[in-house]
Formats: structure tokens, sequence, C-alpha cells
């Protein structure tokens, strides 16, 4: 091979070297603007891609709560992801109300279906709201007993929901309903967070109610867990200037440590508020159920 012929071979390998260096840094560029382009692409609306729940029902083929379950996972992941891109998920009551038709004791839709509404990058609209208040409405009667359900219907018509009501008689009136939802999450339990007896006695004293109020704070007083709580209580209703029901309330936890120390002194207090006081064997030999004084458990 001449000088010549090298000459223009190694050109020509200059020359592709170059071209290719050339195609690649172009394509590395125009990557890079297509990214970033994309990256500004987002989904403005979503499209419920669901029937309505009786025919979810039908398509199930009896797997009612397999579908049930499925769809909640995809709840879930799709809370999620709106919550991560700062939109707004539309459809979540929808999805919901689908689940509890299918498993209308699924607990969990219950209790984070105020937040799916209302955690979310956008205030809800008012139809929103309403339904949620009824689905968790509807869950109390579906699960009477459940504490968590409760207290998700109480958090949610004390603060949740109430906060994105004009202030008035309306926004009032869902408050108070959630007070008296709290005080039944407290006496099942509910150990959610905050303590809603005390809290929704304090939104019925604000609200003019202050007969319901210490009612409720003494109702909470008798379930309370702790000294501590059962403290607060008493400066509440200090303050409400509750003499009659602070006597009570003194009266009442002096039987219950006389009783504790003479009859149960090795039980810690929670035990022995679930045993109750222990009657007189001897003297109420058949009587048990009739006569005060012999029946089982406080009186």
């Amino acid at each position: 091979m001449n000088d010549t012929s090298l000459g223009r071979r190694t050109l020509q390998v200059a020359a592709t070297i170059t071209l290719v260096g050339a195609a690649i840094f172009g394509l590395d560029r125009l990557r890079a603007r297509l990214g970033t382009r994309l990256n500004h692409v987002r989904e403005t609306s979503d499209v419920y891609p669901l029937p309505s729940p009786v025919y979810v029902e039908r398509i199930s083929l009896g797997y009612r709560d397999a579908v049930a379950s499925i769809l909640w996972a995809s709840v879930l992941y799709q809370y999620g992801e709106h919550v991560g891109q700062n939109r707004r998920f539309a459809y979540a009551t929808q999805y919901v109300q689908t689940i509890l038709h299918l498993d209308p004791n699924f607990a969990p839709a219950y209790k984070f279906v105020s937040t799916f509404v209302t955690m979310q990058a956008v205030n809800p609209e008012r139809p929103e709201l309403e339904e949620v208040e009824r689905i968790l409405r509807v869950g109390t009667t579906q699960r009477p007993g459940d504490a968590e359900v409760w207290g998700a219907y109480a958090s949610f018509m004390l603060y949740g929901g109430a906060q994105f009501l004009p202030k008035g008689p309306e926004r009032e009136e869902w408050r108070k309903k959630g007070a008296l939802a709290g005080q039944q999450a407290t006496e099942l339990g509910y150990t959610g967070g905050g303590d809603l007896g005390m809290s929704g006695a304090i939104v019925l004293a604000n609200s003019g109610y202050r007969d319901l109020a210490v009612q409720q704070l003494e109702r909470s007083y008798a379930v309370a867990p702790n000294e501590e709580t059962r403290e607060h209580i008493r400066q509440q209703l200090e303050r409400m200037q509750a003499r009659s029901a602070i006597d009570r309330l003194n009266a009442g936890i002096t039987v219950f440590l006389t009783k504790w120390r003479s009859e149960a002194a090795f039980l810690d207090e929670t035990t022995f508020v679930l045993v109750g006081p222990r009657p007189d064997t001897a003297a109420c030999v058949g009587l048990t159920g009739l006569d005060p004084r012999c029946t089982i458990g406080w009186k």
C-alpha cells in the first residue's frame, strides 16, 4: 500500500469517527431536549374506568371480597401517584362506593376515605364532602362496635370535613355531630390519636350546649385510661364551673378506689374495671339480678 492510499484510508477513518461522534453528540442533545419536554407533560384529568357498582358485582363472579381487595390496592396506588404528581384524585369516593358495595364491612375504606378526599393538592368540592359524610355515617351503622370507624367519622365531622364548610350554623351542626360521634368512639376504646371525647365536649360547650358538654365529660371520665386524663377532664369541668359534676366524679372515684384496694389490690386498675367488684355471695344466693346490691359488675 502506497502512501497516497494510506493517507486516503486514514482520512476516511477519521471522517467516519467524526461523523459517528457528531451523531452521538446530536442524539444525546436530542434525547436531553425530549426528556426535558416529556418531564413537563402531565395528565391533567382522570377517567373513571369502572361501571356502576352493580355491574362490578356481577362481573366479580361471586368473588366480591377478592375484587374489593384488588380495587383497594389500586386506590392506594392511585392516591399515592396523584399526591406525588400534585394532582387531584377526583374519583376517590366512587372507588370507595364500589368497594363498599362489594364488601360493606371493608373497614379500611371507612377509615381512610376522608384522607383520600381532604388531603389532596386542592380543596375538596362540596359534593365530595357530603358523600364522605354519608359513607362514614353508614359505616357507623354497618360497624356499630368499631371504634376506628366512629373515630374516623368524628374526626371528619369535627375537623377534616368541617374546615372546608363556610362559617355558620351548618358547620356548627357538623361539629356537634362529630362531638357526639367522638364520645361514642371514646367509649368504644378509640386510640387513633387525640382525645375526641374532650375535644367534642369543648366544641359542644363553645356552641352553647353546656349541659351536653358536661355529660360528655363525665362519660369520658368514666372510661379515661389513666389519672392524667382524668385530671384534664376535672380541670375542664372546673373551667366550666360544673361543681355538681365534679362532686359526682369525686364521690365515684372514692367508691372505686375503696373497692379496688379492699377487694383486689393485686390487680391493676384496668383489670379491676373489667372484672368489677364482687357481690356478697352468701347474702345474694338466689337474688342475683333481683336485688341491686347483688348485681354483677358496676352499678
